[in-house]
């Protein structure tokens, strides 16, 4: 059985604010990009950490 790849290009490393609007613009541009996340859902640093007075 062969292994299944994917060509991308470009691979975002962090689902927060940036991360995800960086997803939306190279995808915008029409191209393949995928984004990775250690946390176990989107929203980086300002969601998981919940700095008081964080406001975004």
């Amino acid at each position: 059985m062969a292994a299944q790849t994917t060509s991308l290009d470009a691979v975002i490393i962090g689902a927060g604010i940036s991360g995800m609007y960086m997803l939306h613009r190279l995808r915008g541009l029409g191209l393949k990009a995928r984004v990775y996340e250690a946390g176990s859902d989107i929203g980086g640093t300002w969601f998981w950490n919940r700095y008081p007075g964080a406001r975004v």
